[in-house]
């Protein structure tokens, strides 16, 4: 057995020094009382056979067991000649097998004293039921028997004990769940070798040591047999890892595929993935194909949000009830998609219940409490904490603590109890690979900025979110000029051949009569799908200066590719935060759409909130300029920037 490394770790290193002292300890006791045991020859070959076979151990295939002769010779060691050349032999072999691997001194004395210590305490054991039998030297083997498996038992049980609890020092992990995950599968070679070591015993007694030592040909020649049966076997087993990772791969694949559209980065699949299989084993959960069925689940659940249009899936706000409903299929259509599949694991209900809640109150079938599959609910915890903890298309990320008392609040009415306990307390040791796939990034590169430049769909309905208490109202007596007014003025300077910012400044009239707070900025979008500022309509110039964004990204971005007015989005989202006590809050983009052209956007920022009836005036007054805006944005910006002279309430953003 192997320990970790100890050196900066002051628990472990004190739990290794204990251990250590108590094999050597162990180990110096049998040297001392090696020389009167009798018949040195005899023990002597049982512990060279002992030392020699310790190579040569065979795992079973689909199972982390590895049977060996050699622990079947130190137990008929013990039971014919006692613990001392037992001990000692079990401690050469532990030296050499470290020693041969180059460990350092540390984890050489660990690995020779810890089953020197082990095999003390079994023989212990061993001798305590000879000794409650009548203290005879030679035991029956009705008694042989029961003490051997005794010995076995108690070796096997102190030895991964204290290698779990090495391990879960250095992990930061649970002992117990290391030990019931890595070792209890263990005994079972340990069962074998006591079995097997009473037929050395009958074999010795009644032919002789040396009679063993003859028949061990034999036994070599039944070992290559089963290696070799069990080399087959592992080659299998092999080949069905093989397949397995290829089939994980291919829905990592597909899975990042998907969320591409979704504005989503396949890291957060992976982690999710991740942390959902973490989360398991924390659990408890063990069964190879239910971790399966929770990864493949924490990668394929989304798969359903191809039924739902992207401007629904990337909104920059609260979604109406009818898209709501909409967003809802995507369940049910995921789990139609992945019924087709033939799973060798339960994949489809872990899908189908994800958006189910604890007390019944999720979707789509109100499922409550048990009834939820357990990869479900594990896989509705995390998605929701890594989802709140990213950055997404239409908010910022939170921080950890933020989205921890957001799980917390859900807890028991959402989300499992006890499943959010054991989240909160495996948080920190949780970790996700890194995404090492380049050409699976670049090509979501490119379906990403393929949605971005999607820009032909027909215009949706304008969209609102919910008002705030704070909001900007219509003024009690708007200003007599609309868009008609509006076009008239801007039509009166066409023989001047005006750009952006002559626009902006005719039109800053009506937009601050309308929206008295809030700074205007006009973009323009370039052949390449950018997004850049031309002139700014108050004084948030310095908030945008330079500022330049792909269409479909931030807030004004995406009103851009979706044709469809955003009212009151987090303006952090376009500009970042902002240390100013009145920088803006909200922020409402618009469009500019002449005939199938996508002209660009005018996105108002304010500290307030936007009214539906000023959504609505600015919304005119930007359908207003769009003939003009459009003959205006061919006009090249440096261009227009050099005649354009200088203008009242108006100050232009350099570009980057």
């Amino acid at each position: 057995m192997n320990t970790p490394e100890s050196s900066h770790n002051r628990p472990l290193a004190r739990f290794v020094a204990l251990v250590t002292a108590a094999g050597l300890f162990a180990l110096g006791q049998a040297l001392t009382q090696v020389a009167g045991v009798p018949h040195p020859m005899e023990w002597g070959a049982l512990a060279a056979l002992a030392v020699a076979c310790a190579p040569f151990s065979l795992r079973v295939p689909g199972a982390p067991v590895h049977a060996s002769l050699s622990d079947t010779f130190l137990f008929t060691i013990v039971a014919m000649y006692g613990p001392a050349p037992a001990i000692i032999a079990i401690a050469l072999d532990g030296f050499l097998v470290s020693w041969r691997r180059g460990h350092p001194v540390e984890r050489i004395l660990f690995n020779a004293a810890n089953p020197s210590f082990a095999m003390w305490v079994g023989a212990q054991a061993f001798m305590s039921l000879q000794t409650r039998v009548g203290g005879s030297t030679v035991l029956g083997f009705d008694i042989a028997t029961p003490a051997l498996f005794l010995m076995a038992g108690v070796h096997f049980l102190v030895s991964s004990s204290l290698i779990a609890v090495a391990t879960g020092l250095d992990k930061g992990r649970s002992p117990f769940h290391l030990w019931r995950q890595h070792f209890t599968v263990l005994s079972l070679s340990h069962a074998a070798s006591a079995s097997a070591a009473v037929f050395v015993l009958v074999l010795a007694r009644n032919a002789g040591v040396f009679a063993v030592v003859a028949v061990s040909p034999v036994v070599g020649m039944i070992y290559l047999g089963l290696q070799a049966r069990f080399g087959r076997l592992a080659d299998a087993e092999q080949h069905v890892d093989i397949l397995d990772r290829l089939y994980l791969s291919t829905i990592r694949a597909f899975s990042t595929a998907i969320d591409a559209k979704d504005g989503v980065t396949s890291s957060h699949i992976h982690r999710v993935q991740s942390y959902c299989a973490g989360l398991a084993r924390a659990l408890g959960i063990t069964n190879p194909l239910e971790l399966k069925a929770i990864e493949a689940a924490a990668l394929l659940h989304d798969t359903g949000k191809l039924a739902v249009p992207e401007h629904i899936l990337n909104k920059p706000g609260r979604l109406t009830p009818a898209e709501f409903e909409q967003m809802k299929q995507h369940v049910d259509v995921g789990a139609d998609i992945l019924s087709s599949i033939e799973f060798p694991y339960p994949v489809v209900p872990i899908v189908a219940a994800h958006h189910e809640s604890w007390d019944g109150s999720g979707y789509p079938r109100g499922l409550c409490g048990e009834e939820i599959p357990i990869g479900a609910r594990i896989l509705s915890v995390v998605d929701c904490f890594d989802a709140l903890t990213s950055d997404r298309p239409y908010r910022l990320a939170m921080t950890t603590d933020e989205a921890l008392a957001i799980v917390l609040e859900r807890r028991g009415r959402m989300y499992d109890p006890r499943v959010v306990d054991a989240f909160v307390a495996a948080l920190p040791t949780l970790r996700a690979e890194p995404v090492t796939e380049p050409q699976l990034q670049r090509a979501v590169t490119r379906i990403q900025k393929a949605a971005r430049q999607d820009a032909a769909a027909p215009p949706p309905p304008v969209a609102t979110v919910a008002l705030p208490a704070s909001t900007i109202a219509l003024p009690s007596s708007p200003a007599p000029a609309g868009p008609t007014t509006v076009a008239d003025r801007l039509s009166r300077v066409m023989a001047g051949a005006p750009g952006v910012e002559d626009l902006a400044q005719l039109a800053a009239f009506e937009l601050h009569a309308v929206a008295p707070g809030a700074a205007f900025v006009f973009f323009v979008a370039s052949p390449d799908g950018r997004l850049e500022v031309r002139a700014v309509v108050g004084t948030a110039a310095e908030s945008v200066s330079g500022l330049v964004m792909n269409v479909g990204e931030r807030v004004t971005g995406w009103a851009a590719a979706t044709r469809q007015q955003v009212v009151n989005a987090d303006a952090r989202l376009d500009l970042g935060s902002l240390p100013a006590s009145d920088a803006p809050q909200f922020c409402l983009a618009t469009p500019v759409v002449h005939g199938e052209q996508l002209v660009g956007a005018v996105t108002a920022y304010s500290p307030a909130s936007f009214s539906d009836q000023v959504a609505q005036r600015i919304g005119q007054v930007v359908a207003g300029l769009a003939p003009m805006l459009a003959v205006a944005a061919a006009v090249p910006f440096e261009a227009a920037h050099a005649v354009r002279g200088s203008r009242t309430n108006l100050r232009v953003a350099s570009r980057r």
